[in-house]
């Protein structure tokens, strides 16, 4: 299973790749570039992959089906506009026929520093560390509920945010001191802790952007 930071770096480089390409095509290079290889399939595929090696097969799965469809489209084997409605039959028998959730157990760490992503689905961690140096959180239409309501953080610890369609909720204690950086485009970012110390004992920074998502501190 890939970690938080390699699949942050297999992701970052993929999207400079494509991008770069995209780029110099656009640009006049004349750059032959193979629908297959760089397209919104090829995308989407790519993503399935990423989500299959970190774990989350249930978005991967559906990744890598819409991908292939968009391909069997293109190459005149399927005709999306004749097929689409198999799509609306295949998410109804997967609501039928889900099992009943079972609880769901909080994977707990005492890492002094977090590296949380989620790319199509959702992650749910509870840090418990003596000296928290800050973390980062990474969200594409996905979210993360992380806990640090059992650590103590050091003082002037950053965590930063990136959550792009997605939301992000952190769970912290009331006597930190928080202070919001954090950027909101098309989105939010709140402090919603229903009681707050005055006297705290570290200060956190927010900082980081949410664009199409939001964001909110909780305790």
């Amino acid at each position: 299973m890939a970690s938080s930071s390699h699949k942050r770096a297999i992701i970052g480089i993929i999207l400079v790749i494509i991008g770069s390409i995209f780029l110099l095509d656009n640009l006049g290079f004349n750059i032959e570039i193979p629908y297959y290889l760089f397209s919104w399939p090829a995308i989407l595929v790519v993503l399935g992959i990423v989500n299959l090696l970190s774990g989350n097969s249930r978005a991967a799965m559906i990744l890598i089906g819409l991908g292939a469809v968009f391909y069997l489209h293109h190459f005149d084997v399927i005709n999306i506009r004749t097929f689409w409605p198999v799509i609306l039959i295949v998410i109804g028998l997967s609501v039928i026929l889900r099992k009943k959730p079972t609880v769901k157990k909080i994977t707990e760490a005492d890492d002094n520093y977090f590296d949380e992503v989620a790319i199509f689905g959702g992650t749910e961690k509870k840090y418990i560390s003596d000296n928290l140096q800050g973390g980062k959180v990474t969200n594409i239409f996905g979210g993360s509920e992380i806990d640090l309501r059992g650590s103590k953080a050091q003082d002037g610890a950053v965590i930063e945010i990136f959550c792009m369609f997605g939301g992000v909720e952190l769970m912290l204690p009331e006597d930190w001191k928080v202070n919001m950086g954090a950027t909101a485009i098309f989105g939010g970012f709140s402090d919603s802790r229903k009681s707050i110390s005055s006297n705290a004992t570290s200060t956190v920074h927010i900082k980081g952007f949410v664009i199409f998502g939001g964001g909110e501190i909780r305790n």
